[in-house]
């Protein structure tokens, strides 16, 4: 019974660990190594906290709230040289960057309900769980957030020329 919760384990960390990890990068601002140390934390509490590995989308999301509420007390300086290292042509380094630039005006709230939407793919029922808010709430904040995000970027481009 022990191993089959260890495997069991081994394979919902190995599936989800890129996903909180980028989750936590962007939240943050960009420093990997606090963002590794973040989501190995997350991952640690939340399996702590848990009685059983029955749920995966449960433990999934218990990962993911804590990864958000610890991510909030970094302050950390946004940089963009993981995009600068990435096989991509010039232009999509480009556009990447602008939408990383905006993305970091924008408040944590927002931040994290766009990634968590947009990045992650989950369900407004699974964010309103994860955020602690009303699912109708979230689909609004979500809308707003990307608002908000088209007119930051709007606004890169017009300076840009």
């Amino acid at each position: 019974m022990l191993y089959q919760e260890e495997e069991k384990l081994k394979l919902l960390v190995s599936h989800y660990k890129q996903k909180v990890f980028g989750l936590v990068l962007y939240l943050i601002g960009g420093d990997r190594d606090k963002a590794y140390e973040v989501a190995a934390f997350s991952f640690a509490e939340a399996i702590n906290r848990s009685s059983s590995l029955e749920k995966e989308d449960v433990l999934f999301n218990a990962v993911v709230s804590i990864a958000i509420e610890n991510s909030r007390s970094i302050k950390s300086i946004p940089t963009l040289e993981q995009i600068d290292v990435m096989d991509l042509s010039a232009e999509e380094k480009k556009s990447l960057g602008i939408i990383q630039t905006a993305l970091q005006t924008l408040s944590f709230e927002a931040k994290a309900l766009l990634l968590l939407r947009d990045q992650l793919h989950l369900p407004c029922k699974d964010i309103s769980a994860i955020m602690s808010i009303s699912e109708n709430y979230a689909r609004v904040q979500i809308e707003q957030a990307r608002s908000n995000l088209r007119k930051k970027i709007e606004e890169i481009l017009n300076r840009e020329g």
